[in-house]
């Protein structure tokens, strides 16, 4: 499978990453990374050019990583640093170093052979170290092409049937999509699915959760498409009339990085501006968000990659398009039209 390779993907939380060696795979290539005494991070292709050992299985001596089967040693730069056979370097005796980012809270890894250029990633997810926010994070592993993933966030119109939790119980599924006011923004780099309910009921975690007692408040879930497969939610509600900044403001990020052809990694965030202090909120959120994404949004991607036999491009099935998928292909069409302009390069 061809990916956008001159760009940033999310790689890790940063609490996921210590000392000790950490091995994920992204774009099918295994990497490996850690944290040197002075914190900084590293990435490198986790593979021994000797005989193929995972470096993740082995250690660090002196801000070098040991391989676990003939100790030869690697530095931050993927030179081989150390033989403990003879005091000759291979000159072959080298692996692959990644770019990597620290910022928003996470780790950002660059894929491509261009110089890495920090000016890529998006702005949007400045509200992941602002104070204004609370955020609760997680990870899952989906059993789907990364795209199918981002196919699901563009297109909310599954939340009734696949979300129960976010049920309105004074509106019908059917009633629920009629009062949704819709509008896509296609850009050059962005693709954005506005979705409002003006003067209707809120949904179930607006009440329960933030305390709301309207019955009737202004909602919106904004799903903005980043490249190559970057989302930054903007969701929220407030009282009927009133400014949006004033309301209930739950901005999120759900960065989706490819593993393999047929397997996702996907990290989300989401923030709130209410409750800020408040432990339980955060356990409750988190477990709103879990159930949504580990238990009803993974298994359909994971099912729905099943029936779709040896392919992971739903393209190329020839699917029945709705209204509601203008979205996901504005997506699909400006990231093809990213990864051939790079590739003809």
């Amino acid at each position: 499978m061809t990916y956008l390779r001159n760009c940033w993907y999310a790689a890790a939380w940063s609490n996921e990453v210590s000392e000790e060696p950490f091995a994920r795979q992204y774009l099918g290539e295994h990497v490996v990374l850690y944290r040197t005494a002075d914190g900084k991070v590293h990435g490198l292709e986790d593979r021994c050019p000797h005989r193929f050992a995972p470096l993740s299985m082995g250690c660090l001596v002196e801000d070098q990583i040991q391989c676990p089967y003939h100790g030869l040693r690697f530095g931050t730069d993927g030179a081989c640093s150390y033989n403990p056979h003879y005091k000759a370097l291979p000159s072959a005796a080298k692996v692959k170093a990644y770019p990597l980012l620290e910022r928003y809270g996470m780790i950002w890894i660059w894929m491509g052979d261009e110089p890495a250029d920090e000016s890529q990633l998006p702005e949007d997810f400045g509200f992941l170290e602002s104070e204004k926010f609370t955020t609760v994070t997680g990870y899952l592993h989906v059993n789907g092409n990364y795209q199918l993933v981002v196919d699901n966030l563009l297109d909310l119109t599954h939340a009734p049937y696949l979300h129960p939790a976010f049920a309105i119980p004074e509106m019908t599924t059917e009633e629920r999509l009629k009062r949704t006011t819709t509008e896509l923004v296609r850009e050059e780099r962005r693709v954005i699915a506005k979705r409002w309910r003006l003067s209707c009921p809120p949904n179930g975690p607006t009440r329960t959760l933030f305390g709301f007692k309207d019955k009737l408040m202004d909602s919106r879930s904004h799903m903005h498409w980043l490249p190559p497969s970057l989302i930054y939610f903007d969701a929220g509600a407030a009282r009927v009339g009133e400014e949006e900044e004033k309301g209930l403001c739950l901005p999120a990020i759900h960065a989706i990085t490819p593993e393999t052809e047929r397997t996702s990694h996907y990290f989300f965030g989401q923030g709130r501006n209410m409750l800020l202090e408040e432990a339980e909120a955060d356990e409750t959120l988190l477990g709103i968000l879990r159930n949504a994404f580990h238990n009803e949004d993974e298994p359909m991607i994971a099912a729905q990659q099943s029936r779709m036999g040896d392919t992971t491009e739903i393209m190329d099935l020839d699917p029945v398009l709705l209204k509601s998928d203008g979205a996901p292909i504005a997506a699909r069409r400006i990231l093809s039209g990213m990864i051939e302009a790079e590739q003809a390069n």
